[in-house]
């Protein structure tokens, strides 16, 4: 089995060669392995050309430098948080719609202000309230 998974990684010199072929013909478990590994290498090899668009490592590698020239300034930072937090936000906007939306479904008898969620309360008097 060694030299057979070897033979798919490297060369064999002559005497390994020849020591598989000789496995080979006399086992038909290893024929059999040798046909699953061709065909899962094969089946890799396939998938791998259509995961990636051409010239994937190329551009991989032009981001990378890209963002190492940048300089840490604030606006890098921006642009930064952007990116990875405008998903939150736009669960946060769609779950206050849902709410307000509820909100109106289901209370008839709640005053629209109460519905946005608008109250006349004011600071002193929530500071006030008791809590438990």
């Amino acid at each position: 089995m060694d030299l057979l998974y070897r033979s798919f990684d490297s060369d064999l010199d002559e005497e390994k060669k020849k020591q598989l072929e000789e496995a080979l013909k006399e086992s038909e478990e290893l024929r059999q392995e040798k046909e699953q590994l061709l065909t899962k290498r094969n089946a890799i090899a396939d998938s791998a050309e259509t995961s990636f668009k051409p010239f994937f490592a190329e551009r991989i590698i032009e981001q990378i430098n890209a963002f190492r020239e940048k300089e840490n300034t604030l606006e890098t930072f921006y642009t930064a948080f952007k990116a990875m937090y405008w998903r939150f936000a736009a669960v946060g906007a769609i779950a206050l719609i849902a709410l307000i939306a509820y909100n109106i479904g289901v209370g008839e008898n709640l005053p629209m202000k109460e519905a946005f969620f608008i109250s006349d309360i004011t600071f002193e008097e929530i500071l006030q309230l008791p809590l438990f």
